[in-house]
């Protein structure tokens, strides 16, 4: 008994000639398809070219700003150089506002604030940063946090510096940035009079050390310091 062929299986041409047949009726098909949606085939067409041409004037404009970005930073930090600190401020403005966006604007936003806190101007420091609000996911992050910390102090808001801080010191990726977080909430501790909780910080500080490491004596004598007074 012979074995019945599937109807749904189609034979597919075995000779020369048949092959040729099926690809002739494809092409015409595609022929006949393409002449019923050439509109929409061109819309298509146009609106890829559109897409890509785009694209490559978004990459070439990004990377030109890029340039401008960094050479007009460089020219700033030269005028810092030169102390002509309140030119300098202008400008950064200026910047913040021309390079929203680049990685460059984040750095400006730090270099901005630094200025104004040395220059005793804790207030705008403050604004500048909470306004930019750079978050902890990198070190450009870690460290406009640090400095807003520091501007709190400045300004005689313990309880947000100290929070902050403690913030930076969570999230800090070196020990370094670690120890320097932590031992500037301490001093805020202090001088709230917080002597137990600066003694903690101070604990946190040397658990970050290797056991034989001679760093360690400094905050073992601050340890010993808040400990006396405590008692």
């Amino acid at each position: 008994m012979s074995k019945r062929q599937h109807p749904s299986i189609r034979r597919l041409p075995q000779s020369p000639a048949e092959q040729d047949d099926a690809f002739v009726a494809g092409v015409l098909t595609f022929s006949e398809w393409s002449s019923q949606h050439r509109q929409a085939l061109t819309l298509i067409g146009i609106t890829a070219v559109l897409l890509v041409t785009g694209g490559i004037y978004y990459l070439n404009f990004q990377r030109s700003l890029r340039i401008q970005a960094v050479n007009q930073l460089e020219s700033i930090h030269q005028i810092i150089s030169i102390s002509a600190v309140e030119d300098a401020k202008t400008q950064l403005s200026s910047f913040l506002e021309s390079f929203d966006g680049t990685d460059q604007a984040r750095e400006a936003v730090i270099l901005l604030a630094r200025l104004h806190l040395e220059s005793d101007d804790a207030p705008v420091a403050i604004s500048v940063l909470e306004r930019a609000d750079l978050g902890l996911r990198d070190p450009i992050g870690i460290q406009a946090n640090s400095l807003l910390a520091r501007a709190y102090e400045h300004q005689g808001r313990w309880p947000e510096a100290e929070d902050k801080f403690l913030e930076v010191a969570d999230r800090a990726e070196f020990d370094f940035q670690v120890r320097v977080a932590l031992e500037s909430a301490a001093r805020v501790r202090r001088r709230l009079l917080n002597y137990e909780g600066a003694a903690e910080l101070y604990e946190r500080i040397l658990a970050t050390f290797e056991e034989d490491d001679p760093s360690k004596g400094l905050y073992e004598l601050r340890l010993a310091e808040v400990l006396e007074v405590r008692l």
